[in-house]
């Protein structure tokens, strides 16, 4: 396995022995000011966040919030038990021309400088319903003033199951989610659609996505923002947001683009039926993603609708985040960097701060 430099979340161990430890983060004894902000008539500390993934339970997010992260999202649950996929589920790459490629020199030497990228082959794994319910009640107990509780929910179809089941299973995670405190429920649709010969994402399949938020939306109380992956060209991002954003209140993108990814040796990295792609994130995602959500915001200003940004993808520096707020962005998540730089949170802040003076 090739090594990769040591994050909060234990790459050597598996998601299973993740969930089960308080994540070893450093203590803040005093957090720099907030710049405050705003997001669906809730008032936080500060438009920084975590996207669906790093927090996998209260343990994660009540860690976290006291590292002055105030958008804390549980990481995807499901209706059924799923379990994560076998070690290893990430490893450090450098993105080529034909592939991402997983080499000793896509590590870093020590400190996370914002340059690392990374391959995740996880799975989405979730706990059973009665399990993690119980436990966003817990975290939504341990979060402060001035923070809010996203829940990533994503469907299931049984075997057979036709689009009615799937979109009842969403909404049926989604009831949940807000039930257990929920304060905005993220419907993850860049998901594999289940009903297509060809390979696409939920979120390219219009009908079925406006059907999945529609009966979401009829079906909570609280916010609810549609989670998408990356578009081929602007056109495209603009039909799915206009015609989606009847029913969402905002969209987060872009967490993670899929591509195949091998060895030095040409072999694939992840050994296992089905792995032979992966969701590529961090550092290197940057270009791409920021564009994507530039490109977004440019729709919104032209008066298309008026609904939240969330940006997301490749945000290691603090330098980024503030870039994308400065874009007219709503929120900014990380992911990658809260992972190996659990204090990105108090230097964008004091970054603000040195900006403002």
């Amino acid at each position: 396995m090739i090594p990769i430099a040591q994050g909060v979340y234990r790459a050597d161990r598996s998601y299973a022995w993740n969930y089960g430890h308080v994540p070893k983060v450093p203590r803040v004894r005093r957090l720099p000011a907030a710049p405050g902000a705003q997001l669906f008539d809730y008032p936080l500390n500060s438009p920084l966040g975590i996207a669906a993934g790093p927090l996998l339970n209260s343990k994660w997010i009540e860690a976290y919030a006291r590292l002055g992260f105030d958008i804390l999202t549980y990481a995807t649950v499901r209706s059924t038990f799923a379990p994560a996929l076998a070690l290893p589920n990430l490893r450090a790459v450098e993105n080529r021309e034909q592939a991402a490629v997983a080499t000793r020199r896509a590590g870093f030497n020590g400190a996370f400088n914002g340059a690392l990228t990374l391959a995740v082959s996880l799975g989405t794994p979730s706990m059973e319903p009665d399990v993690w319910r119980k436990d966003v009640r817990r975290a939504k107990e341990r979060i402060g003033k001035g923070q809010i509780l996203v829940v990533s929910v994503l469907g299931s179809r049984a075997a057979g199951g036709d689009r009615e089941d799937l979109v009842m299973d969403y909404a049926a995670c989604a009831r949940w989610a807000a039930e257990a405190g929920a304060d905005v429920v993220e419907v993850q649709l860049a998901w594999p659609d289940p009903f297509t010969d060809q390979p696409q994402a939920i979120y390219e399949n219009l009908p079925l996505s406006a059907q999945i938020l529609h009966r979401v939306r009829t079906s909570v109380a609280v916010p609810i923002v549609a989670k998408l992956g990356p578009f081929r060209t602007p056109r495209l991002l603009h039909d799915t947001a206009t015609r989606l954003a009847a029913w969402a209140n905002g969209f987060t993108l872009v967490s993670s683009f899929q591509r195949r990814v091998v060895d030095e040796t040409g072999a694939a990295a992840f050994e296992g039926t089905g792995r032979d792609r992966a969701d590529i994130v961090g550092a290197d995602t940057y270009p791409a993603a920021s564009r994507q959500v530039a490109e977004l915001l440019a729709w919104r200003k032209a008066g298309c609708w008026d609904r939240a940004v969330l940006a997301v993808g490749g945000i290691t520096t603090a330098e980024r985040a503030h870039e994308m707020l400065r874009e007219g962005a709503d929120a900014v998540l990380v992911a990658t960097a809260a992972l190996y730089q659990p204090l990105f949170a108090v230097r964008f802040r004091e970054q603000r701060a040195f900006q403002v003076a």
